[in-house]
């Protein structure tokens, strides 16, 4: 039996992938450059747009580039490479990891989740940097998810690939990109820009911090506006000087709220401590669950206090253990209104809940992953 996972993660309409026309892959163009920009609570810089095609696939050249060397070290060393893939004909909101056995960690993309109205060269990198997260940001990993030591990773909690994302992914992607860093830095506010500067007493790295800031600003705008646009209510911002006061009763693994996001995205670029090596960070037997060991080998690769800890509105540290022999670890539920869902038991996260959009339905293939689509297609289409 050929062992997959199928990742949900910025945003995932359907995890189903048809055949497709045009399609870009790594390696498409390895000479292309990326423009980068930025905003500020609505004040637009020139960046304030959606990447065009090569700045994309520039983008993803960059960031796969940065952590190959973390795959090649992965078990069994010298087996594993990252790549990953856009397809140009989806206008499917869709960004995603795919983890297979003797296959790339791949991470993919559709046309329509690059060209959303608030999509920017800036929130791109960051969501593309949150997505290699998923392979390489370490614990807490996705423990609802199925595990085999030859994959080489274990996938990492949604907040986590957030966390990864700010503290160690974009700084090393920008680190050298000193005049959009400095520009960035001048259009934050000064509370904003305090946050930096507390941080570090290093100007290039309080111009750095202080973009990755700008970035979190406008990816969190991005998620709540897709947050909105699949469970409707009243779009709320998320900002800065509005953290999220709730505290998760054990580590969530899915998505937390746009707020808590954001919250998550500040804390890792305001964190001193960095990953180093080319490890994953907690990644022992057994993999991919929550164990005291994996816990103690991650916790020299975090904050673990101060304004650069995780915050507690998703992570918990030592979270308690979630029975879910009678749940199971997902399946497809209906709200009260008629809306589709998929429910899901993680021993540490607890019971969580991804509602599919409007026009779609939760379907379960029959090696029991249940999904959002739309109403006609089969989720056993194309399976072995």
């Amino acid at each position: 039996m050929k062992f997959y996972t199928i990742l949900a993660s910025s945003i995932l309409l359907s995890a189903c992938i048809g055949q497709v026309n045009d399609v870009s892959t790594d390696g498409t163009d390895g000479n292309s450059a990326a423009t980068l920009g930025g905003a500020v609570d609505g004040a637009p810089l020139s960046g304030e747009r959606p990447p065009t095609r090569e700045e994309a696939e520039a983008i993803l050249d960059r960031v796969v580039a940065l952590y190959q060397d973390h795959a090649a070290a992965a078990n069994p060393a010298g087996t594993h490479e990252i790549s990953w893939r856009i397809d140009w004909d989806s206008d499917a909101v869709s960004a995603h990891v795919l983890l297979n056995l003797g296959e790339d960690w791949t991470i993919e993309v559709s046309k329509g989740y690059l060209t959303v109205s608030s999509m920017t060269p800036e929130v791109f990198a960051l969501t593309m940097c949150h997505e290699m997260g998923h392979f390489i940001g370490g614990f807490p990993f996705k423990t609802s998810r199925r595990v085999d030591s030859a994959l080489g990773t274990s996938v990492s909690s949604e907040g986590q690939s957030d966390y990864f994302a700010t503290k160690d992914c974009l700084p090393r992607l920008w680190a050298n990109e000193t005049e959009a860093n400095a520009a960035a830095f001048a259009a934050l506010d000064p509370s904003a820009r305090a946050r930096c500067t507390a941080a570090t007493s290093d100007l290039a790295s309080q111009q750095l911090c202080g973009r990755i800031l700008l970035a979190s600003l406008q990816t969190g705008r991005f998620y709540e506006e897709q947050e909105v646009l699949q469970a409707p209510r009243e779009l709320v911002y998320p900002r800065f000087d509005t953290p999220d006061p709730t505290e998760a009763a054990v580590t969530k693994e899915g998505h937390p709220a746009s707020q808590c996001r954001l919250d998550t995205l500040v804390a890792g670029a305001v964190c001193s401590v960095k990953a180093t090596g080319t490890g994953i960070p907690g990644l022992v037997p057994p993999y991919g669950e929550y164990s005291d060991a994996s816990e103690e080998a991650a916790r020299p690769f975090a904050c673990q206090t101060g304004p650069g800890a995780r915050p507690r509105c998703w992570f918990q540290p030592d979270t308690v253990v979630t029975d879910c022999s009678e749940l199971g670890q997902q399946a497809c539920v209906v709200n009260d209104d008629g809306t589709h869902g998929v429910r899901y038991c993680g021993t540490t996260s607890g019971v969580d809940y991804y509602w599919c959009f409007q026009d779609e339905v939760c379907k379960t293939g029959r090696d029991g992953f249940s999904d959002c689509y739309a109403p006609d297609v089969d989720p056993d289409e194309g399976a072995p």
